[in-house]
């Protein structure tokens, strides 16, 4: 078993019908040489969440749920470990058991299973039967895309944006990239606040979600503005490893 704990020259011109096939004859094999270097898995991002069986990951989480009686709060740990890898298609599904647990000294619990899958284009996991586009080939900062193109769902878009601070580990900040999720402010309906940064050779290093929904209709009363719902989420990655 293997883990790791996280504390976050110039070419002269050439003349005549020789000269110029040998210019495009350069030309193509300088072309070829770049096409692939930008094909190459670290260029395109494919890091940004590694895939092999026996993967895993653990986080410190705590969760917060707005209700109209007050709040309930949860602070437990989560285990998410690929247990198999199934082929479908020209594509390969990873499953993904999610454990859970209120202590380092408590046994981990099944909590769920999703799926992983990862294209050429995209990464893809499915969180209770809802696919949801995570990741986006190649990774570029600014690159947009409806994070909900493979379900039912009204189009959200998602949008990559470079890490502010390096606080989660000791990596660089290139090895590091957030996805925005959400970005609505707190306005008189409520708030909507999703990210997740992801770390290259490690995956999902840190999820950070508000969402609030306020009290708005004329039966509100004196609870007018006041929250109804929503939640709050800090998930942040403490350990990583492999059980194979």
């Amino acid at each position: 078993m293997n883990k790791s704990k996280l504390f976050l020259g110039l070419i002269p011109p050439f003349r005549g019908v020789k000269g110029g096939v040998f210019i495009l004859l350069f030309a193509l094999f300088f072309s070829s040489c770049n096409s692939s270097k930008e094909v190459g898995p670290e260029t395109v991002g494919y890091d940004f969440y590694p895939l092999a069986v026996g993967d895993y990951r653990i986080y410190d989480v705590e969760e917060i749920k707005y209700l109209i009686t007050g709040f309930d709060t949860s602070v437990y740990q989560l285990r998410e470990i690929i247990i198999d890898s199934i082929p479908s298609n020209d594509q390969t599904i990873y499953l993904l058991r999610r454990d859970i647990r209120t202590n380092e000294m408590d046994a981990w619990e099944s909590d769920s299973l999703w799926t992983v899958t990862r294209t050429s284009n995209y990464l893809s996991i499915t969180e209770n039967n809802i696919p949801f586009i995570k990741l986006t080939f190649p990774v570029k900062e600014g690159k947009e895309w409806d994070g909900n193109s493979l379900n039912s769902r009204s189009e959200l878009s998602y949008y990559y944006q470079p890490v502010e601070t390096n606080n989660i580990d000791s990596l660089s900040l290139d090895d590091h990239i957030r996805v925005i999720i959400e970005d609505i402010e707190e306005n008189v309906t409520g708030v909507d606040l999703r990210s997740e940064v992801y770390a290259k050779g490690i995956g999902l290093v840190e999820k950070d979600y508000l969402t609030q929904k306020k009290c708005t209709s004329s039966d509100c009363g004196p609870d007018l503005g006041e929250v109804i719902a929503g939640r709050s989420l800090k998930q942040v990655l403490i350990e990583i490893g492999n059980e194979e």
